[in-house]
Order: C-alpha cells, then structure tokens, then sequence
C-alpha cells in the first residue's frame, strides 16, 4: 500500500507537494487508506488541513477551500444561486467525484478543470500560497498563470465569489469529446422578467480556449423571450464569437459549442418557455 502523508496545516501540505512533486496523490473526506492508488505515488490526505475544508460566508462573500472533493461541492457549495452545486455534479459523476479534490479540479492538467467556466461567470478570485507568501488573483489572472505555470510551490488554497441575489437564475453543461480528449463547457446567469431575458451573461470555456465571455451572444439575448428560437440563434452566435478567438474554427467544435450553450441556456429558461 501507499504511503499516507497526513498534513495539518498549508505549510505542511507545500512541504509535502515539494517533496513529493508529481508523486502526490491528494485525497479528502475518503478513507485515504483505501485509495486506489498506483505503487509509487504518496497519498496526501488533507482532510486535517481545517481552512482547505472551510465554507465560510461572511456578509455577501463566499470562500471555499479548495481541499474538499467535488462530491462535498456539489453537496454544500453555497451562494451561487446552485450554480457550484450544478458544475460539480455534471463534470465528476458519482463514481468518482469523492475522490477528486477542488485543488486537483484546478489545474489545467486535470480532466474536472471545466470547474473554472462557472468561476469565470461568478467572477471569482483565487487565493495561492507558496513558502515564499500569498498572493490573491483574479480568476482571469488565474487562468493565465496556471497555464504557463505558477510560481515554484505555489497551490490555490480558496477560491472567494460574491454571492448572487436571489433572482439570478443559473445554468451550466459540459459535454466531452467523442473519441479523443478535451471537453466545452459553459455556465450562464440571467434573470427571466414574465419570460423576458434580462441581464444575461454567458461563459463558454472551448476545446483550445479557456473560459471567455460570449458577449456578442448576450446582445443577441437581452431582452429577448424565452424561446427556442433565442436559444438556437444566441447558441449560434457564441460558437461564431468563440470560434473568432481561436487558431482553428472547427466544425465539430462549433457544434459541440452550440449544443453545449443552448443546453444551458434551456436549463434557465425551460420553466418560461411557451409549451
């Protein structure tokens, strides 16, 4: 079996990551000694490291710590109107989703890394911490960090959103790539006014592209009913808008793109939708 690493606080956690590099295995709320792990790799339970498991909510602010699992997120995570709740349950499925922690959902590298489109919409920060100090950055600045690599020992510890009033309606899907890796994501938010879109923000996060505003595709929606019709024209317009931004407009992508973001908007809107 496995080597069972038990930190109790951040800096035992980044001694360990240190020492251990690409041979860690984090694990929380499970039994650790159970973990399928492959010989060689140390298993780091952080369940003992108390402001990695936090949810706190003070005033109109939420922070989680980023060691809990996604099955714990998608039980507990408050404030976002569902929206957390939403991505962790569709991007990790009940097989798996206890043994996936937050932290590991945010690196690029990770197959639950869909998890930064509804951070994008909610605008969130995320807090990091190295031996040498912290540092706190936008969930944009985030993103473009990680993908040419943080600085050496450095870990996201929280993650911090305001919350959403309680009119804003949310939605997020995900679908994978047939027969090969990389997954489109988006998650929306909006308020439906007597079956009026009102107000609405959509995120896309592409095969080759990290999560980006669809703003052109929010026009198109404003003020517009909830109606099939909407959805189909504003789905089009963000594959179009998203598409714009890559290196490669790809016909399966942009089809992946438009289901991806008329499932979402349609989860919104499905009560207001005329039958």
């Amino acid at each position: 079996m496995s080597a069972i690493q038990i930190p109790k606080s951040v800096p035992d956690l980044l001694k360990l990551i240190a020492k251990h590099g690409k041979r860690s295995v984090l694990v929380s709320g499970v039994d650790a000694s159970a973990a399928n792990v492959p010989t060689g790799k140390v298993v780091i339970d952080l369940t003992g490291v108390e402001l990695l498991n936090e949810i706190d909510l003070k005033r109109d602010k939420i922070t989680i710590g980023t060691g809990m699992n996604l099955g714990r997120l998608a039980r507990e995570a408050t404030g976002a109107n569902g929206l957390l709740r939403q991505a962790a349950s569709i991007i990790a499925n009940p097989l798996v989703r206890n043994k996936i922690t937050f932290l590991e959902a945010l690196s690029p590298d990770s197959p639950y890394f869909d998890i930064t489109t509804p951070l994008v919409l909610l605008e969130a920060k995320v807090k990091l911490q190295s031996p040498a100090g912290k540092r706190t950055l936008s969930v944009r600045d985030y993103l473009d960090a990680v993908t040419k690599g943080l600085k050496k020992g450095e870990v996201p510890i929280a993650v911090e959103f305001a919350t959403l009033p309680p009119e804003s309606k949310v939605g997020f899907f995900r679908v994978a790539r047939m027969g090969g890796k990389g997954t489109v994501s988006a998650a929306a938010r909006m308020k439906l006014v007597r079956t009026v879109c009102r107000d609405p923000e959509i995120v896309v996060s592409s095969l080759t592209l990290v999560p980006l505003r669809a703003k052109l595709a929010e026009k198109e929606i404003e003020n517009k009913p909830a109606n099939e019709f909407s959805i189909k024209k504003a789905s089009e317009i963000a594959a179009e808008e998203i598409l714009a931004m890559s290196e490669k407009d790809s016909p399966y992508e942009r089809t992946l793109i438009e289901i991806t973001v008329a499932r979402t908007l349609r989860s919104i809107m499905e009560g207001s939708i005329p039958v």
